[in-house]
């Protein structure tokens, strides 16, 4: 919802508050407090009520709630007497006294005709592009010739619930993207109207039994379709085509806005960052398995948390940051560490059960104790959530490699790899399925993805272990020898014990196979 007071936009959805466009600085709890009482205008909201409602449990004074009062009084220009925005009831409370406007995400309901509304009018004033949480809008796919038109509805539908399911980004309710259709249209005028950063457009065309779907993504603020891809199936079973051509277009529709929005955070100033661009700068030092990206990731997780400490994916960021110093034994804190990746993982849980990435962080927590049933149901919860996510899909592979279960490590992987093929821990992918393939006895496919996870600059020692020991498996010593000097230049006391530190095989017949080889390679 938005609400319009004074110069003031409050839009509870992306939890902003904006005068005349620029962003307010304000505290989350301060802003929740403004939401609260614009909400509860109509009456006197009684100290005791806010109380329990702010503060809860915990023990606070009086003085805690008038602090948080002339905070939001400070942030909205309402600092002397009499008071024009928050009223005191003397021995009673506080009411929202300033007048309000309700504004729904049109701006305007002139033009609509037949589904469609008309953009860009003289004269005609849009509200500033809206920044935190990445948002988007799924307009009605374009359909061409005689392709039924429920495959297209039927198709949106998914997406805009796939999309949602995600958390990595506000997807607009399908009864406001569907008043516009695809085609020719003002990018940015759209997307002010509806108030997102992105618009995804697409169209579907039938010939006899196939079907191409064409789907692009624009970015409001530059007008850019910056992503576009066709895919070509045959109609055969519509529901199951239409669920897995849902997964594939979601999980390219949260990579490339992923992309964009670890880009864009990395242009702004520090001290500018909102609590999403600081956790998407946190991202982009996450996956780099080092001691600065750790160190440089956790700093914007936390500023991310200082900003805004209700939101579930920094402390996900915060486990898996404790969880890489575990599983690189960096500083010799191990057990800490470990501790570290539980605790943020189940707090993100907390904060949201239903976002799949506290359950991925919570699983490879799991993973790296050594419980591999407890690390399978959680990434199992994770791809259930969200079936596009692909480094929770990739993640369920290689737990799945470590029980011995060759044929779901491939199929998990390669899907992964389907989802997401330039995707930051797709060495990773490639390392572990050439290993899972190295111990299934198909050398030459082993070699293969070896080489291109080898080839990735961001392959760390521990990725290179598994690739000394996968050549070994497959014969080549020379390989596995040259492999295993860099592990010894990063860790010079590196062992089988180091090895199974980390990773949990559980087929004896695996254990024995890894351990000869190290016993090969320390000759």
């Amino acid at each position: 919802m938005r609400y319009r007071f004074d110069d003031y936009l409050l839009d509870t959805g992306l939890f902003l508050l904006l005068r005349a466009g620029d962003r307010v600085e304000i505290q989350p709890q301060v802003l929740k407090l403004l939401v609260y009482l614009i909400e509860n205008r109509d009456r006197v909201n009684t100290r005791a009520e806010l109380l329990e409602k702010f503060f809860g449990q915990r023990v606070v004074t009086d003085n805690a709630l008038t602090v948080r009062i002339r905070d939001l009084r400070r942030a909205v220009g309402d600092t002397t007497r009499p008071f024009k925005v928050v009223e005191t009831v003397p021995g009673i409370g506080y009411r929202f006294i300033a007048s309000v406007e309700t504004l729904s995400y049109l701006t305007s309901e002139t033009g609509r005709a037949n589904g469609h509304v008309e953009l860009g009018g003289e004269g005609e004033s849009f509200e500033p592009l809206l920044r935190s949480k990445p948002s988007i809008a799924i307009l009605p796919f374009e359909v061409i010739g005689d392709a039924d038109p429920t495959i297209a509805k039927g198709l949106v539908h998914d997406l805009i619930t796939r999309i949602a399911r995600t958390r990595t980004m506000l997807v607009i309710a399908r009864g406001t993207a569907f008043q516009f259709s695809s085609g020719n249209l003002d990018v940015n005028a759209l997307g002010r109207k509806l108030g997102v950063t992105y618009i995804v457009q697409g169209a579907i065309q039938v010939s006899g039994d196939k079907m191409r779907l064409s789907v692009a993504i624009a970015s409001v603020e530059t007008r850019e379709e910056f992503w576009s891809e066709q895919y070509d199936c045959k109609i055969d079973n519509v529901l199951v085509l239409q669920d897995e051509i849902a997964t594939m277009v979601v999980s390219a529709l949260e990579m490339e806005v992923q992309r964009l929005e670890m880009q864009r955070s990395f242009l702004l100033p520090s001290s500018r960052l909102d609590a999403w661009s600081a956790y998407h700068r946190g991202l982009g030092h996450m996956y780099r398995f080092r001691t600065k990206g750790c160190d440089d990731a956790e700093k914007y997780f936390r500023r991310a948390i200082d900003l805004e400490p209700d939101v579930p994916r920094p402390y996900a960021g915060l486990s898996f940051v404790s969880y890489q110093r575990a599983y690189l034994n960096v500083d010799d804190e191990r057990v800490k560490e470990l501790h570290r990746a539980f605790e943020y993982a189940a707090q993100s849980i907390l904060l949201d059960p239903k976002d799949p990435m506290g359950h991925w962080a919570m699983s490879r927590a799991h993973f790296l104790n050594g419980d591999l049933e407890a690390a399978m149901r959680s990434i199992q919860i994770a791809t259930s959530l969200n079936p596009s996510y692909a480094t929770a899909q990739y993640f369920q592979g290689w737990i799945a490699m470590q029980r011995g279960d060759r044929e779901t490590c491939m199929e998990r992987i390669d899907l992964a790899r389907q989802l997401s093929p330039y995707d930051p821990l797709i060495y990773g992918m490639l390392g572990v399925s050439a290993m899972n393939l190295a111990l299934s006895g198909d050398y030459e496919e082993a070699k293969n993805r070896m080489r291109e996870a080898l080839a990735h600059p961001e392959i760390h020692y521990q990725a290179k272990a598994m690739a000394a020991i996968s050549y070994a498996l497959v014969g080549e010593p020379d390989s596995a020898r040259a492999m295993f000097g860099q592990v010894k230049r990063v860790n010079p006391d590196y062992s089988a014990d180091d090895f199974f530190s980390v990773y949990a095989f559980q087929a004896q017949e695996d254990i024995q196979r890894i351990t000869r080889a190290f016993e090969d390679l320390q000759r």
